[in-house]
């Protein structure tokens, strides 16, 4: 078995899902990440074996079928938080108006940006300890 993580980064881009990674890991939050090139079947595994809470995923041209892959993943998995990342979200959302629903995050995007949603997105048994969240919120006096 495989050991259970906070995040999956469906994310284009190996460097981009490395970033987003240690921008995760400095509020201790453990993340897996692959390439929606590796399709949805590799995509279903790792949510899947994995156990996260919060799945962010990165749409891609051709919107249309980025937009099946992703409505694939939160029919088989609707127990999982959803962040999308997209380039032109305006033009996602015209081809799969349904995407208005989900928190879009359109790139490039701030690695605090990315740190607050994720975080307030990520659900963890009762050892998941407030300061870090608060902090990353940007309610606490400091980081931890």
């Amino acid at each position: 078995m495989s050991v259970q993580i906070d995040v999956a980064l469906i994310l284009w881009n190996r460097d981009v899902i490395q970033w987003v990674s240690f921008v995760l890991l400095q509020q201790n939050l453990q993340c897996c990440g692959m390439e929606p090139s590796d399709g949805p079947q590799k995509m279903e595994e790792l949510i899947a074996s994995r156990g996260p809470s919060v799945v962010v995923f990165d749409l891609a041209p051709p919107y249309q079928h980025s937009a099946a892959v992703f409505l694939r993943l939160i029919d088989r998995f609707p127990d999982r938080a959803f962040v999308i990342t997209c380039a032109d979200p305006i033009f996602a959302r015209k081809v799969a108006p349904w995407l208005s629903c989900h928190l879009t995050v359109q790139k490039p995007y701030e690695p605090d940006l990315i740190e607050k949603i994720v975080v307030s997105k990520v659900s963890r048994d009762g050892k998941y300890f407030a300061r870090s969240e608060q902090a990353a919120m940007g309610m606490a006096p400091g980081k931890y």
